[in-house]
């Protein structure tokens, strides 16, 4: 009977094993597939990245004014509907 206690705990102790083993073996396989993928990647030059980043910050700039002026605009009608209220 202690035999076979013994012989299981063996058996489940090599099942964790061999889990741990297979994790690390994914991990790995992973990461060499993320460094793979990477070298496929087409990365911008700086003058691409400067003039995206300028059309953001301009972009940025009208929609900051328009919604500023949309925002006095809607002030105004609820100042006026309310003063006449």
């Amino acid at each position: 009977m202690e035999s076979t206690g013994k012989l299981a705990i063996a058996g489940k102790f090599n099942q964790g094993i061999e889990k741990i083993k297979g994790s690390w073996t994914g991990i790995k396989n992973f990461f060499s597939e993320v460094i793979t993928e990477t070298k496929k990647v087409t990365w911008p030059t700086f003058k691409e990245v400067r003039d995206t980043t300028i059309v953001v910050i301009i972009a940025v700039f009208i929609f900051g004014v328009f919604l500023y002026l949309v925002d006095l605009a809607l002030a105004a009608i609820l100042k006026h509907l309310l003063s006449t209220v």
